[in-house]
């Protein structure tokens, strides 16, 4: 049988082939958004963990109840497919252009979407793909590579629909800063890798890292019995004590050698080229593009390939992200530097000059 439909779809001509090949995608991507899951540790929509059997619904699907909220959710509640209006073969043609590299207004061509829906789908597949990350794992005698990462601090965004106003003039393509050495125009990303190839990456402050920053970056990290090498700076003593290291070792960022610090580096070089297509990430977006970073690195290890990883992810994950609360996110860290700055446009001159004078000038 297998050979009589092969032979019959080989003789359509190539338009056909292309619509059968992305029919048969969609369908192998409902197919598995249809999976029946194991029973759920937790409501999707409150968290609570109280849940029970609830039967089964139209679809034939199991159902559950909430004993927190009181409402009843399947398997594919909180899905990708389901909070969306998009069909299964809009999303199986995204995930497949975004293994491919393609980029957004591509992608958006590709799906017959809009460029907004497009960056939607994105950051909504970045989600999924932050919560499939594998835990670090960090046996006694593991050995840890830390080091801190400074790209440009970015602001860029839908700027009328944003909380706060552009405090300086814009940046092009998240380049423009003038100030030399670790500013605070400068977002802090703290980066960990280990010999098993585990990492992580996550977005911590501005300027040089300081000893909350640090304790923030490895908290949950498990470092007990971890013999880990940092950078000079001091801010990694005392958080790595606390976490348990069994060795801290120092070295010269400048001076040190493959052994020391080199898989720490090679990560930031990896790191670095998989930002630099996107010009310039907004920093209230550049967690996620963490994480996508954090599951490129986690494909290249697995004999999978990264479609085969990321469609049945995808299918079956589960994302909290909405529109709406997209828009109104606060940019990280904002008040740190610029809060307490008064801007150009909010200068008063009474305050600053004597009123004869200003008579004079205005």
């Amino acid at each position: 049988m297998y050979e009589s439909v092969l032979q019959n779809a080989l003789q359509l001509p190539r338009q056909l082939k292309e619509e059968l090949v992305a029919e048969l995608r969609a369908a192998i991507f409902e197919e598995m958004a249809a999976r029946p899951a194991e029973e759920p540790s937790r409501c999707p929509r409150c968290g609570h963990a109280h849940v029970v059997s609830k039967g089964h619904g139209r679809d034939g699907g199991r159902r559950w109840l909430c004993r927190g909220c009181g409402r009843t959710f399947s398997a594919g509640t909180a899905g990708v497919l389901a909070l969306s209006r998009l069909g299964a073969d809009a999303w199986s043609a995204y995930v497949e252009g975004m293994v491919e590299g393609l980029s957004l207004r591509k992608l958006a061509k590709r799906c017959g979407v809009c460029l907004k829906t497009s960056w939607y789908m994105r950051m909504r597949v970045c989600s999924v793909m932050e919560s499939r990350l594998a835990p670090f794992r960090c046996d006694p005698g593991t050995s840890v590579q830390i080091d801190e990462k400074y790209p440009n601090e970015s602001l860029s965004g839908n700027r009328d629909r944003a909380r706060v106003k552009m405090p300086r003039e814009p940046h092009a393509n998240g380049h423009g800063v003038t100030k030399r050495g670790l500013s605070k125009l400068k977002a802090c990303v703290l980066t960990g890798v280990n010999d098993l190839g585990d990492c992580f990456c996550r977005l911590v402050g501005r300027g040089r890292a300081g000893i909350e920053q640090v304790r923030a970056g490895i908290e949950g990290v498990p470092l007990a019995g971890a013999v880990v090498s940092t950078d000079e700076l001091s801010s990694y003593v005392s958080p790595l004590s606390a976490a348990g290291a069994l060795a801290h070792n120092r070295f010269n960022s400048k001076t040190a050698g493959e052994d020391e610090l080199g898989m720490v580096n090679a990560l930031h070089s990896r790191m670095e080229s998989f930002l630099a297509p996107f010009n310039g990430v907004s920093t209230r977006r550049l967690p996620l593009y963490l994480s996508w970073f954090c599951w490129e690195e986690q494909a290249r290890r697995s004999d999978a390939t990264r479609l085969g990883m990321l469609a049945p992810q995808v299918a079956n994950g589960t994302t909290d992200l909405r529109i709406r609360a997209m828009w109104d996110e606060p940019q990280p860290f904002f008040d740190e530097y610029w809060g307490g700055r008064v801007w150009a446009d909010e200068i008063d001159l009474d305050d600053l000059y004597e009123p004869a004078f200003v008579s004079t000038v205005v």
